[in-house]
């Protein structure tokens, strides 16, 4: 049937998303000793499906009630024919000032979930979001931005504000990046269908593993949910189908770069 069809795609879906995580996460734990980097890998490979089963879930949730819809001009986002309230939140951005939800009102906001030890996947898409913003035009001097680019840390315990600061500075100066107890982050993540856990290890350990959704999440100037971006991530498509939806909000033109 093709409600069983839509479940295995998403069921694949989950997986493929989480196996880039994993992977990074092993690589990172190479310097390990090779004992403890063995049991390092059994680990994570057990929280990889873990991980892929929870994100798998999300996406079903999100793929039943996929768009007759869609809105006209869309490649690449998975569009939600309804917006999706989130709840009241509060982490801390690589500022020290607080992020709510009131942070997400006003413009349309990608949000990544991800850690700062991550060595390819993290950097990656930070990359391509920073190729999306350039190719959207900037707004005229002294007017608010048309998007943000949000930057979520998982990892709160080796991300601290500063950290964090140098971070998404590399990539694009006006990235915000945030994070927040384990707490904060689990309910924030579940609001949005984004799956992640960290590694069981000792307090003041540098090395151990994260596993994240690899999804890129999208809301509107209201702060609803509205989308997501999933691997494997084309920025010249998002870019695309963000300045779409821009220009249905604005009622005006807007040209790509």
């Amino acid at each position: 049937s093709r409600a069983r069809k839509r479940l295995l795609a998403f069921v694949s879906l989950g997986l493929q998303s989480m196996s880039q995580p994993s992977v990074a996460a092993i690589q990172y734990n190479c310097a390990m000793p090779d004992q403890h980097l063995k049991n390092s890998r059994r680990r994570l490979l057990i929280m990889a499906v873990a991980i892929a089963v929870m994100g798998a879930v999300a996406g079903i949730s999100l793929g039943l009630i996929l768009p007759a819809r869609q809105p006209a001009g869309l490649a690449a986002l998975t569009w939600l024919p309804e917006p999706r309230v989130i709840g009241e939140f509060e982490l801390l951005d690589h500022t020290g000032r607080p992020f709510d939800l009131q942070r997400l009102h006003g413009r349309w906001s990608l949000l990544f979930f991800g850690f700062t030890h991550c060595p390819d996947v993290c950097p990656s898409a930070l990359y391509d979001l920073n190729q999306v913003s350039e190719q959207l035009p900037r707004p005229p001097d002294g007017a608010e931005p048309l998007h943000q680019v949000v930057f979520i840390s998982v990892d709160p315990e080796r991300d601290t504000p500063e950290v964090l600061s140098r971070y998404v500075a590399h990539f694009n100066p006006e990235f915000t990046g945030v994070s927040g107890s384990p707490e904060q982050l689990a309910a924030l993540s579940a609001q949005l269908g984004i799956a992640f856990q960290v590694e069981e290890h000792a307090p003041g350990a540098e090395q151990y593993g994260v596993v994240h959704s690899s999804s890129i999440v999208l809301t509107d100037p209201a702060g609803h949910l509205r989308g997501a971006f999933t691997a494997p991530l084309d920025a010249a498509a998002m870019a695309r189908d963000l300045a779409t939806l821009i220009r249905q909000g604005e009622g005006e033109s807007l040209e790509l770069k």
